[in-house]
């Protein structure tokens, strides 16, 4: 193979196929490197998202499975909210991450499943290029580390260390015909565990995914144990009985604020490996692929003007740090109190969230604080809520 690119990318999940698409389309050479046999396998998500956030990134409709009614469920509350129109959906992620691979392929980067990138290749503390197991030492100018919680080029490079905090899934795709495939539910307190929350995803041909999170090290409860559990909750509780286990899915996502840089000489960090995440709920999908994105059009725009070094490549950190910088610090401010929730906590919360219009919820769960809807909302109910990290003024209210 060659052992010269414009651009390396280490990692084929949505953040790296993003960026690999936007850097070939504008005519630059791209490798990227994946360290599993097959794009989009194994799934360590479980694929919740925004249609209408979706539909921006021109994601086809073919991979979003709509819901109209949401469920929150503590064990003494119950929220429920049902749209006409779906705003919601449950993705296809294995068929979503390859379509990423055909649309980055069509736009000319080279992918390469079974590559694992062992290390980034140095000279004078400046990264040249990235060792690959079985293909040796391949160079190019810039980096792009879309590795995942592994953080492979932003760990060696010193951009960060382990993440102090994350989120340890657990799910169970099974056949459940009994349960509506237009409804969603999420489990707090004891109905799914101790630091976390259980959920019920419907995504299509009677097929359901079962799952659960937990924090460490908030929590040292075993979310594959803890699956068990719920999966017999949600039989006796919620009529959800499977009649076949498809999958068993497991998967780790950072629940830390972003890093301070993400980029650097040569290098940028995306995705889940610079903890680019909305930890409210664990949501990564979409941004992934929105600020994969922005990463690869940083690439297009260095490799035109030449310029490789960290102070050109913080354009990069001003960029996402502008459209997302905010919802991502209070939304890992209200992760960090929510995660101490117990039962009483968890029902009382439920049960003022019933209370709220369904038009507030979809902002509130995307961390859309903006939203005049959902300010006003939760200036009612501010208290009540313990939403007070906002720091709401009279200037953000509109009632």
């Amino acid at each position: 193979m060659k052992t010269q690119y414009d651009v390396l990318i280490a990692g084929g999940g949505p953040a790296g196929l993003s960026a690999a698409y936007a850097a070939a389309r504008h005519g630059l050479q791209v490798a990227l490197f994946e360290r599993s046999k097959e794009i989009g396998y194994p799934i360590h998500t479980s694929g919740g998202s925004w249609l209408h956030e979706l539909r921006m990134l021109e994601i086809p409709e073919r991979y979003m499975h709509p819901i109209r009614t949401g469920r929150f469920l503590a064990p003494a509350a119950c929220a429920e909210f049902t749209y006409d129109e779906p705003v919601s959906c449950i993705l296809d992620v294995r068929g979503l991450y390859q379509y990423l691979a055909v649309l980055a392929a069509q736009a000319g980067a080279a992918i390469f499943p079974a590559s694992q990138v062992e290390s980034v290749v140095l000279k004078n503390d400046r990264a040249l290029g990235l060792r690959v197991r079985g293909q040796g030492e391949i160079f190019a100018p810039l980096l792009i580390d879309a590795s995942g919680v592994a953080g492979v080029i932003a760990k060696q490079i010193g951009l960060r260390s382990e993440f102090e905090r994350n989120g340890i899934g657990a799910e169970a795709d099974v056949l459940a015909p009994s349960w509506p495939q237009d409804t969603i539910a999420l489990l707090f307190g004891s109905m799914a565990a101790p630091s976390g929350y259980g959920w019920i995803f419907p995504h299509g041909e009677e097929r359901v995914r079962v799952g659960l999170g937990v924090i460490r090290p908030d929590t040292s409860t075993d979310p594959r144990a803890a699956l068990q559990n719920l999966m017999q909750r949600a039989k006796e509780t919620l009529a959800l009985e499977a009649r076949a286990m498809i999958e068993i899915h497991t998967g780790t996502i950072p629940s830390v604020a972003p890093l301070t840089r993400t980029s650097t000489h040569g290098v940028l960090v995306v995705g889940d490996a610079a903890a680019l995440v909305s930890t409210l709920l664990g949501e990564g999908i979409r941004f992934a692929i929105e600020l994969g994105r922005l990463a690869g059009e940083a690439a297009m725009t260095a490799h035109r003007a030449g310029r490789f070094e960290a102070k050109f490549l913080s354009r990069f950190d001003k960029a996402w740090r502008a459209r997302y910088g905010q919802m991502f610090s209070w939304a890992q401010i209200l992760n960090r109190r929510i995660a101490g929730y117990d039962d009483e906590g968890w029902n009382e919360k439920i049960k003022l969230l019933s209370k709220l219009p369904a038009e507030v919820i979809p902002p509130l769960l995307k961390g859309d604080w903006r939203n005049r809807v959902l300010l006003s909302a939760l200036w009612r109910q501010r208290r009540e809520l313990d939403f007070s990290f906002l720091k709401f003024s009279s200037r953000q209210r509109n009632d």
